[in-house]
This record gives structure tokens, C-alpha cells and sequence, in this order.
């Protein structure tokens, strides 16, 4: 009986390793795919507590852009596109843990209060953003700009 059911565990770990992992926050959160309205894509920021982060994903045009949202301790909301310019192409971006965004491809913790501020390096790649009325703001153009480079699926 122990070895079907080990079986059975494995065989899952196998067939479904992308939600696995999503599921053990293995290859950061789960993300969340979001549309655009007139170029703007709008994200509820009283939906953000502090020191947390959400992870989206954005389609267009066959292409896709992943990035990620927090609120930091102070309250400030940042954004970032979920790669670096150094381990971009491992495809695993960033994950919330013990306060600070965590690559999880080399393992390079980033203070939530240096998200968007600082690129380069394994800095989350940050891009132009604003906050009004609770809701963030990001035009496509600019995300897709700063973003497609990063995501090897968008070359082909």
C-alpha cells in the first residue's frame, strides 16, 4: 500500500510539475493574469497588505510579461517584471520570503523598500508605474517594453 501511494505522489510530482511547484511556492507565487483597458492595466492596491507581494502575468500580442507588486513595511506600493538581468533566462523569477523578495534561482534576497529603485545585477528589473486612488497603474507599453526581453518564450 506505501509503495502505490508513493507512486501515486510521484507520479503527480511528474505530470504536474509547474502547479506543484506553484503550489509549494517552489518557483514563486502564483500569478495572476490580468487584462488591459485602453493600454492601462489596473491592479487594486487595497487588495496589497504591507509586506506582501502578488505576482501577475500580462498577454499581448503572443507575447508575455510576468511581474510581480508589493507594499512595503512604510506602505509604499513597488513593482518590478519578475526577472533580472542575470538570471533571467532560468525562467523562476522572484519569491516573497522572511520580508524581502528572494531570487529563486541564485538565492539573492531584495529589501522590499528597494524594489523598482535599483537595476542591474539580480535586482527585479524595475519599470514606470503609478498610484492613484488605491489602484496601480501600469501602461502596457511600457511593460511590454521593459519586460518581453526577459521571457524566452517571446523569441521565438
Amino acid at each position: 500500500m506505501r509503495f502505490v501511494s508513493l507512486m501515486v505522489v510521484l507520479g503527480f510530482l511528474f505530470v504536474f510539475p509547474a502547479n506543484v511547484a506553484a503550489f509549494f511556492g517552489v518557483f514563486g507565487s502564483s500569478m495572476e493574469n490580468v487584462t488591459a483597458k485602453d493600454g492601462m492595466i489596473i491592479i487594486d492596491a487595497t487588495a496589497l497588505p504591507k509586506m506582501t507581494s502578488r505576482h501577475y502575468s500580462y498577454r499581448e500580442d503572443g507575447r508575455v510579461v510576468t511581474f510581480f507588486v508589493v507594499r512595503d513595511g512604510q506602505g509604499t506600493v513597488r513593482a518590478a517584471i519578475d526577472a533580472c538581468d542575470v538570471c533571467w533566462e532560468s525562467g523562476k523569477g522572484y519569491t516573497l520570503k522572511d520580508g524581502a523578495m528572494l531570487c529563486v534561482n541564485c538565492g539573492m534576497r531584495f529589501a522590499m523598500s528597494r524594489i523598482g529603485l535599483v537595476s542591474g545585477g539580480c535586482n527585479p528589473h524595475p519599470f514606470r508605474f503609478r498610484v492613484e486612488n488605491d489602484a496601480v497603474l501600469i501602461a502596457t507599453e511600457e511593460l511590454m517594453r521593459e519586460g518581453s526581453k526577459f521571457f524566452p518564450e517571446n523569441k521565438r
